[in-house]
């Protein structure tokens, strides 16, 4: 690639991102008063190392080692600018390789390099996830194709592909998508296996709990969610035809404003498009092919209702099943084959090749029809979410209110006990947008996580301990103390109907509890002399996130050091290439 195109392709890659991600843009400059916090993220100015961030709470991990990495950097660099910072990396690495993958692996031209670059971060599947919260999911489905790029390079790119492995780890999704990928791009058994290992380590920080000290109910999840998690249909596709286009999210809520009936439809015609590909990539990378059609049709499958009674099965007798019951978000996997279908479309209308779908011949055809075709399906990216950069905004950070550092000081003045949230539920509204509770992230020692979700209208999972305790104060009984309760917050403004709390305020109204601070909408009560107890198991737990963390960093610092040394390496090559004598004639 000459010079010119080089900075042409770099330029291209960073407009997208800029376009696109530009609220994560803007979080490059931090402000300890603003977050961001929408729906399943909430990542804050400064994210404090409490039971939850760390992993050492009671429960499976839910971001783990997402948050526990957000709170160890939070005090050096803001955890709102690491956000940022994944997030434009995940998305500009993802444009470059991708048309690393087009012109090295399909031999694909210019104008589809630049083509594959956009379609990359422009795609229902990066959007929903990133409305939905799953920002960390969204950045390892942009990542996929630079993944898939440098397992099949080989040895020479180990050091980069480890480090994105272990930025796709931060989340288990992510891990999952990376680790197929991975596998499914390794030239060679022993890549394969390399790949895998460290895939495997980085995965410690929540398999290791989940084996090592494993929490009640923690391991099966409730087969009533197959139905809730199951792909969905688009109005005019279907649910087929919204996977086919990247789509398909699970929450109606989280689809984006722009994407009607006929951006869905759009999304079809890509992929009907794409379709004249498959025979040359069944051709040249079969797996490939295969992994890509069955990322598409497999979610459609288990949104019938054979493949959702099926999916309630592996729920309900299959520990960790919970992990694939969201079937929408492997369409990522599709994201990598996409590419090399675009670049093979492109390519495939050259004058100078023959073609299995145009009937006329190449002095009838157009020059530049490979160019249009290029042009084309951009169009086509773009119509499938016509008002991106509109419908991202409420990724932009908000304020965060002043009254959690005063919540904060209160509790660290007598750290004793764990925080109950009230009313009960890890989802708070702020403003007119849901987001899990800020409590979870923002408040020292151990706030009480629920764990359960209500997903149109239904209540999903839930750790049993905390929702034992909810129980009992939602019903007037007082438990707290005997259950390790030293604090109990109440966020009014996510009441919704105050008569509900009426027996928890008489629990609250005994001796032994009183109001210590009050700011807003919140009110923090403390237990006095709580009955805190340090079982084997909490040692346990905290011991094997431990181990966890340490063998996801081993991933990480491996990857680090091996991608360093070969910049010097390459540095240095070229600079004694530049200052070696020229031989005598």
């Amino acid at each position: 690639m000459s010079p010119a195109r080089w900075w042409v392709l770099a330029g291209w890659s960073c407009v997208i991102s800029i376009v696109t991600l530009w609220p994560f843009w803007l979080g490059l400059r931090p402000s300890e008063s603003r977050a961001f916090m929408l729906r399943d993220m909430f990542v804050p100015y400064r994210m404090i190392a409490n039971a939850n961030t760390l992993g050492s709470a009671e429960g499976p991990p839910r971001a783990l080692p997402q948050d526990a990495i957000m709170a160890i950097f939070s005090p050096v660099i803001p955890a709102s600018m690491l956000a940022s910072l994944l997030m434009i990396a995940a998305a500009t690495l993802g444009s470059w390789f991708a048309a690393a993958m087009a012109r090295e692996m399909a031999g694909a031209r210019f104008s589809a390099q630049l083509a594959v670059a956009l379609f990359v971060p422009w795609n229902p599947f990066v959007i929903e996830r990133l409305l939905q919260g799953q920002w960390t999911l969204a950045a390892a489905g942009m990542m996929l194709p630079a993944i898939a790029y440098l397992a099949a390079a080989g040895p020479g790119h180990r050091g980069l592909l480890l480090l994105l492995i272990s930025a796709c780890a931060m989340v288990p999704s992510g891990l999952i998508l990376a680790a197929v990928v991975a596998l499914l791009f390794s030239s060679t058994s022993r890549d394969r296996l390399c790949n895998m290992v460290a895939c495997g380590l980085a995965s410690m920080p929540w398999v290791l709990p989940m084996i090592l000290a494993p929490s009640p109910g923690a391991a099966t999840a409730d087969p009533a969610s197959a139905a809730a998690f199951a792909a969905r249909a688009e109005t005019g596709v279907g649910t087929l035809g919204a996977l086919a286009g990247l789509g398909g999210i699970w929450n109606a809520d989280a689809i984006p404003p722009s994407r009607t009936v006929a951006s869905s439809i759009a999304g079809v015609v890509f992929a009907i498009i794409l379709l004249l590909g498959v025979r040359e990539l069944w051709r040249v990378y079969r797996a490939v092919a295969v992994v890509t059609v069955a990322a598409v049709v497999l979610p459609a499958l288990l949104a019938t209702g054979p493949g959702i009674a099926f999916m309630g099965g592996l729920l309900h007798y299959v520990p960790g099943a919970g992990l694939f019951r969201d079937t929408s978000k492997f369409v990522a996997l599709a994201i990598p084959g996409y590419v090399l279908l675009i670049a093979t479309v492109v390519e495939r209308c050259d004058v100078r090749r023959g073609s299995f779908f145009f009937d006329a011949t190449p002095r009838r055809r157009p020059r530049h029809l490979p160019t249009i075709a290029a042009a084309a399906l951009c169009g086509l990216c773009v119509l499938s979410v016509p008002a991106y950069p509109r419908d991202i905004a409420p990724l932009e950070e908000v304020t965060v209110p002043e009254s959690w550092a005063q919540l904060r000081t209160a509790i660290v003045a007598s750290p004793s006990g764990s925080t109950l949230l009230l009313p009960p539920g890890n989802y708070r509204m702020i403003g007119d947008r849901p987001v899990i509770a800020p409590s979870l992230k923002l408040l020292p020692g151990h706030p009480l996580d629920p764990g359960f979700l209500v997903v149109d209208g239904k209540v999903i999972d839930g750790n049993p301990s905390t929702m034992r305790i909810l129980s009992d104060v939602m019903n007037g009984r007082n438990t707290l103390r005997e259950n390790g309760v030293g604090w109990v917050l109440i966020d009014w403004e996510s009441v919704q109907d105050k008569k509900q709390m009426d027996k928890a305020m008489s629990v609250l109204s005994q001796p032994g509890i009183r109001e210590t601070a009050a700011a807003d909408n919140f009110a923090l009560y403390r237990v006095s002399d709580p009955q805190v107890a340090n079982s084997p198991s909490d040692f346990r737990r905290k011991a094997a996130t431990l181990l966890g963390l340490v063998l996801y960093w081993s991933v990480s610092g491996t990857g680090a050091s091996l991608w360093l040394w070969s910049l010097l390496r390459r540095l240095k090559s070229q600079a004694g290439a530049t200052t070696a004598p020229t031989p005598d004639p």
